[in-house]
């Protein structure tokens, strides 16, 4: 080997030596969610709910993904599971964080001995409840156990480690027959059924809501309706959303289904005013915007909702007709938001008046005295706003008791029992971890924003299954745990919840098991609003936070929105009704206080929220402008002559809107013009020409402003400046004329007196004497011209007496 060639191979040996030992180093992060190798997902949990009468055996199956960047070898996965939940945060915090509280069902069974890149793999682990031979759960009492999925492998250039795991609730309303039981006696006996001597009263509310869709600055009368998307008439059709919700509950408290009614007393329907109203608007056909942001003057095309939105409505008033319905909030609107924009009529839209709509549309009187506080948190702000709507019981997230771990160690709780905050406001709590829960199912998880930071678990990679799984365990939790006080339970699940067709008969089979098995009794709305007043203990204002600040509209918004709404109120006051077509001056602008309300709604994602509100809050702002500037003085673009000191000042005013308006005219008229208040003037749809009374003392031109305001001062349209020529007599010129004119009438008689007296005249003495007096001319001249017209005629007759 020449010395080249060694010096070559020294360097390539030297190059792999540095190269190797990064390779072959373990992989950082190899634990779950530093660097993600591996995905559970779980399929099916069966059964779902462990009842006495239940298969023994819990079977659980799902997929292993790799997601990552690199093989894995030696993929295995075991279940595992905790004890049972004794609080309900602990629905919360058990699905993450540490895992020291799980110890295993069985060992670990190998799922793959290698999982390549995007490749997955099945795995079903089965395991009785209890067992004498072998591995079992070691479940002997009902309860909700957390259950854990757990995956185990080595990447590529690592180490064996945790890759992933997948959390879930188990509820056990009963433990079925221990293994190898023996006739029906022995089973009865092994079997373990639930302590149903402290029954809880149930009460559920079940949500039919939407985001805001109909397009914002489109004043009442407008037809037709427009939508910022048709994103509604798929939700309505058959397969939809809001379609899935309606069949669900309608399916679940029929005859067949529910006979002796127990879970429709139970269950309430939560809706939406706004959804009503614009469902009830698609109705009679609409069209769309093309732009989704666009404003009024947006090119549309045809809606395609028009008869899923007849079907979808028809359907909900009949079932109105035998289920309880509440009103949310309008538009589901931030109460917190509203207070600080203090404006008490749209507050009391949003709360009092949403009873009405809904009544007005389903045909149904809708229950009053409660409020629906929805995603946000109960503040004082709320409080305060709630307390100037009357008397009313808030179904608001109930406080933890304590952040984290209470002082002797037990785990915090959240305390629902009815609290006075103010002498017409009742709070009646529901558990925020539970709600959390409900919020999570479907396919669409998200977390609330009343959630303490404590309780928000991430919900979005787990698979509809585990997240189902989780709602169920959630929402038996209380009826399994008789200790538990008080022994009542408010079930809110968000108001835009999206749920399956398998999640939401999964949840009312839930509720529907539990009242049949004696673990819950229906507590019907009615009797809820009663008891709340009755045994609510007297507090201060409520202490908890404001909520999560992502989703917390800023100040230029709830600035803006006050500012609007104050223009709104002061032109509405300024409307008349129509007397051909019916429509108010109220209904004219309550589409566009509505529109206010939709841009605090709360049914946006927090990250949008902002962002939306101030688009829509830009629309209506120049709506209300332009309605503004719609009642207007016609500018004659020339000017005016007035032929006497009393000649009127014609004008002519404008109003493009639908309804009458009631004006004033605020003429500044300069010094020397006296102008009539013509008062109120009410300006019908059209034109108006008007003659107003002045009176005028000078002589030349002059400009006049005149501008219109409403009733109460509030500007109307563009002031218009008018030239005004004015050919009266001001009353210095007209003593001067009269004065010269008494002057010349004595001068006159003066010397017609002296003239017939055959008296000379002083001024004829001083005159020149060789000038001739005009008296005696204008006598000569009146003499020549009788003489030449006689001579005249005489020279135009014939002989014979006739004219030639």
């Amino acid at each position: 080997m020449t010395g080249s060639a060694g010096r070559i191979l020294v360097a390539v040996l030297a190059l792999l030596f540095a190269v190797l030992p990064v390779a072959a180093a373990p992989v950082a992060g190899a634990q779950p969610g530093a660097m993600p190798f591996l995905r559970i997902q779980i399929d099916t949990v069966t059964p779902d709910i462990v009842t006495t009468t239940s298969d023994q055996t819990v079977t659980v199956t799902g997929t292993v993904s790799n997601i990552g960047d690199r093989d894995v070898r030696d993929v295995v996965i075991r279940l595992e599971r905790a004890e049972a939940v004794t609080a309900s945060t602990e629905l919360r915090t058990e699905l993450t964080g540490n895992v020291d509280q799980y110890l295993p069902v069985a060992d670990f069974i190998t799922a793959a001995p290698e999982l390549a890149r995007g490749q997955e793999v099945p795995f079903r682990l089965a395991y009785p409840l209890r067992s004498d031979n072998g591995p079992s759960m070691r479940i002997d009492a009902p309860g909700v156990y957390p259950l854990m999925v757990n995956v185990n492998g080595t990447p590529d250039y690592g180490s064996p480690a945790r890759l992933d795991d997948s959390r879930f609730l188990l509820p056990v309303l009963g433990v079925p027959p221990a293994e190898g039981s023996d006739g029906a006696g022995e089973a009865f006996e092994s079997a373990v059924p639930p302590d149903t001597t402290r029954p809880v009263g149930l009460t559920m509310f079940w949500p039919l809501a939407d985001r805001p869709r109909l397009a914002a600055g489109a004043p009442g009368g407008t037809t037709p309706v427009r939508l910022i998307d048709d994103e509604l008439a798929t939700s309505l059709a058959p397969g939809g959303r809001l379609d899935t919700m309606l069949a669900a509950v309608d399916f679940a408290t029929g005859p067949e289904v529910d006979p002796d009614g127990s879970l429709a007393r139970a269950l309430c329907i939560a809706v939406d005013p706004d959804l009503l109203v614009t469902v009830n608007a698609m109705t009679n056909g609409y069209v769309v915007n093309d732009a989704a942001d666009a404003g009024p003057t947006t090119p549309t095309h045809p809606g395609a909702g028009q008869q899923a939105a007849v079907t979808w409505l028809n359907r909900l008033k009949t079932l109105a007709r035998r289920l309880c319905v509440a009103p949310t909030t309008y538009a589901q609107a931030d109460l917190d938001a509203l207070n600080r924009v203090a404006d008490p009529g749209l507050s009391a839209i949003a709360t009092t008046g949403a009873g009405p709509i809904v009544d007005q549309i389903l045909g149904v009187p809708s229950f009053r005295g409660v409020t629906l506080v929805g995603d946000g948190p109960l503040t004082e702000p709320v409080v305060q706003l709630l307390a100037g709507q009357g008397p009313t019981v808030a179904i608001a997230a109930a406080e933890l008791q304590g952040p984290g771990e209470t002082g002797d160690g037990t785990p915090a709780t959240a305390d629902t029992a009815p609290v006075r905050y103010a002498p017409s406001v009742v709070a009646a709590p529901f558990d925020p971890a539970v709600g959390a829960a409900l919020a999570g199912a479907g396919p669409t998880p998200e977390s609330p924003s009343y959630v303490d930071p404590s309780l928000d678990i991430a919900v979005k990679q787990d698979s509809d299954t585990a997240r189902r799984q989780v709602a169920l365990g959630a929402l038996l939790w209380r009826s399994l745990n008789p200790d538990t006080t008080p022994r009542t339970q408010i079930l809110v699940p968000p108001l835009m919840w999206n749920l399956t067709a398998p999640d939401a008969q999964a949840v009312l089979t839930a509720v529907g098991t539990s009242i049949r098995a004696g673990l819950a009794i229906p507590r019907p709305l009615p009797v809820l609003i009663a008891e709340a007043g009755t045994t609510a203990r007297e507090s201060g204002p409520p202490a908890g936070a404001l909520g999560n600040p992502r989703g917390r509209f800023d100040s230029g918004v709830v600035t803006g929105i006050s500012a609007a709404t104050g223009r709104l109120w002061g032109l509405t006051a300024a409307l008349a009704t129509d007397e051909r077509t019916g429509l108010t001056g109220n209904g004219y602008t309550a589409p566009l206080r509505e529109d206010l309300l939709r841009a605090l709604s709360l049914s946006v994602p927090p990250d949008a929220r902002n962002g939306l509100a101030q688009q829509r809050l830009t629309t209506v702002g120049r709506t209300v402008e332009d309605l503004f500037n719609a009642v207007t003085i016609v500018n004659p673009g020339g000017s005016y002559t007035l032929a006497t000191e009393r000649s009127p000042l014609p004008l002519a005013l404008r109003n493009d809107l639908p309804v009458p308006i009631r004006v004033r005219l605020d003429i500044d008229a300069p010094p020397g013009m006296e102008v009539t208040d013509m008062g109120e003037i009410v300006l019908p749809p059209g034109f108006l020409p008007l003659k107003v009374p002045i009176e005028v003392h000078f002589t030349q031109r002059v400009a006049v402003d005149v501008a219109l305001r409403t009733a109460d001062g509030l500007p109307l349209g563009e002031p218009v400046r008018l030239s005004v020529h004015s050919n009266a007599y001001g009353k210095v010129l007209f003593v001067i004329t009269l004065t010269g004119g008494v002057v010349l009438a004595l001068l006159v008689g003066r010397r017609l007196w002296h003239r017939f007296r055959g008296q000379p005249d002083r001024a004829d003495l001083e005159a020149d004497p060789t000038r001739p007096d005009p008296i005696d001319v204008a006598l000569a001249y009146t003499d020549d011209a009788t003489d030449s017209g006689r001579a005249g005629r005489r020279a135009r007759t014939a002989p014979g007496g006739r004219d030639a």
